[in-house]
C-alpha cells in the first residue's frame, strides 16, 4: 500500500510540474508585456518572447505576405479568373439596372460630380472639335477631287432643285423694281455712250420702255422650259467642274479667318446643347440597352481587369504592402496579437500542456519505480 502511494504521489507530482511548466512557458510567450524592474535590474524573461520581438515578428510578417501570400502572381491569377470576371460584370449589369430606373439629365449628373458644366463652353468645345476634326480631314486628301468627297453626298434631284431654285430666284430679282430701274439706267447710259445711234433710239423707245421690254424678255425666256433646261445645263456643268478640283480649294477658303468664325458661329447655333442637357440620360442609353448589356459592359470589365494586372506591379510598390503590414503588427497592442493568437491556437496550447503533464507523470512513474527497486 505504501508501494502503491509512493507511486501515485510521484505520478501526480510529475504530472503537476510538467503541466505548470508548459503552461507558464505558454504564458511567457505573451506575458508579460513590459519588461519588469526591481530597482534598476530588469527581471530575467520579461518582457515575454513575442512582446520583445514584436518588431522583429512584425517585419517577417510583412515579408511572409508579400513573398508568400499576396504575391504578384497569386493576384494577376486571380484578375485573369473568368468567374471573378462573370461576377463583376454581373454587378456592373445590376448597378446599370438601376441607373436606368431613376431620370436624370446630364445637367444633374455633372452638378452631382461638381463638374461645371456650361452650356456655351460645350457648344464652343464641340465646335472646336468639328472645325479641327473638317481641318485634319482637308489635310489629309488635298491632292484628291473633291467628287470624292461630295459626289455621293449631292444627288441628281438636289442639283435639279439647285436649278429651280436659281431660276426662281433670278425671276424674282428680274421682278424687283429696284432691278427695272438699273436696268433703265443702263440702257441710257449704254446709248448716250453710243452718240447719235443711241440718242436716235432713244427717241423713238424712252429708257422705261426699254428696260421693261428687256425684264419681260428675259422674264419670260427663265420661266420657259427652254430657259430652265439652259440653266439646269449650266449648273450641271459648273458642278461637274467643281467635282474635278481639288479639296485643297476647299482648304484655302476654310483656313481664312472669316470662314471659320462664319462656320463655328453656324455650328454652335445648330447644337440643341441645352435641350440635351436638360435630358434624362437614361432616355439617350435605351435604344442602347442590350448593346451595352451584351459588348460594351463586357468589355469595359475585361480592360478594367487587364489594365489593373498591367498596373499591378506599380499599384504594389506604390502601396508597400510589406510596409503597411509591418506597420499594422507592430501598432498592435500585445494584448490583442496574443488574442489572435490563442484564437487560432488555443486547441493546440492546451494538448502541449496536457502533453507536458503527461511526460512529467511518465518521468514521475520513472522515477517512483527507480526508487522503489533501490
Amino acid at each position: 500500500m505504501e508501494t502503491l502511494l509512493i507511486i501515485l504521489v510521484m505520478v501526480g507530482v510529475g504530472s503537476f510540474i510538467g503541466g505548470l511548466t508548459n503552461s507558464i512557458a505558454i504564458k511567457m510567450l505573451f506575458r508579460p508585456y513590459e519588461a519588469k524592474y526591481i530597482g534598476k535590474w530588469k527581471i530575467p524573461f520579461t518582457p515575454g518572447v513575442i512582446p520583445k520581438r514584436r518588431d522583429q515578428l512584425a517585419k517577417q510578417l510583412g515579408q511572409l505576405v508579400v513573398n508568400h501570400l499576396l504575391t504578384l502572381d497569386s493576384i494577376q491569377k486571380k484578375l485573369a479568373d473568368r468567374e471573378l470576371h462573370h461576377k463583376v460584370e454581373k454587378k456592373i449589369e445590376k448597378e446599370f439596372d438601376h441607373f436606368l430606373l431613376q431620370s436624370t439629365s446630364i445637367q444633374q449628373l455633372s452638378d452631382k460630380l461638381g463638374i461645371n458644366l456650361q452650356a456655351n463652353l460645350l457648344k464652343e468645345k464641340i465646335a472646336e472639335k468639328i472645325m479641327e476634326q473638317v481641318r485634319v480631314y482637308l489635310q489629309q486628301h488635298r491632292d484628291k477631287p473633291i467628287k470624292l468627297w461630295l459626289e455621293q453626298a449631292v444627288t441628281e434631284q438636289d442639283i435639279d432643285k439647285a436649278s429651280g431654285f436659281i431660276r426662281n430666284k433670278g425671276i424674282d430679282l428680274l421682278n424687283n423694281e429696284e432691278t427695272r430701274q438699273k436696268m433703265e439706267q443702263v440702257i441710257q447710259q449704254y446709248a448716250q455712250s453710243k452718240g447719235f445711234l443711241g440718242n436716235m433710239v432713244l427717241s423713238m423707245f424712252s429708257g422705261e420702255e426699254l428696260a421693261l421690254k428687256v425684264q419681260r424678255l428675259v422674264i419670260e425666256y427663265l420661266s420657259s422650259e427652254e430657259g430652265y433646261q439652259w440653266i439646269s445645263r449650266a449648273v450641271h456643268q459648273e458642278w461637274s467642274n467643281l467635282l474635278e478640283q481639288e479639296i485643297s480649294i476647299i482648304e484655302t477658303v476654310f483656313e481664312k479667318e472669316e470662314t471659320q468664325h462664319l462656320l463655328n458661329k453656324l455650328i454652335q447655333e445648330q447644337l440643341p446643347v441645352e435641350n440635351w442637357m436638360q435630358k434624362p440620360i437614361q432616355t439617350i442609353l435605351v435604344p442602347f440597352i442590350d448593346q451595352i448589356k451584351r459588348k460594351i459592359i463586357p468589355l469595359l470589365t475585361d480592360q478594367l481587369f487587364n489594365k489593373l494586372s498591367t498596373s499591378l506591379p506599380e499599384i504594389l510598390n506604390q502601396l508597400e504592402v510589406e510596409k503597411m503590414v509591418e506597420n499594422q503588427v507592430s501598432s498592435f497592442p500585445t494584448s490583442r496579437i496574443e488574442e489572435i493568437i490563442l484564437s487560432i491556437s488555443r486547441k493546440e496550447f492546451k494538448l502541449i500542456t496536457y502533453l507536458g503533464a503527461l511526460l512529467g507523470g511518465l518521468i514521475g512513474l520513472i522515477q517512483a519505480l527507480l526508487f522503489i527497486m533501490i
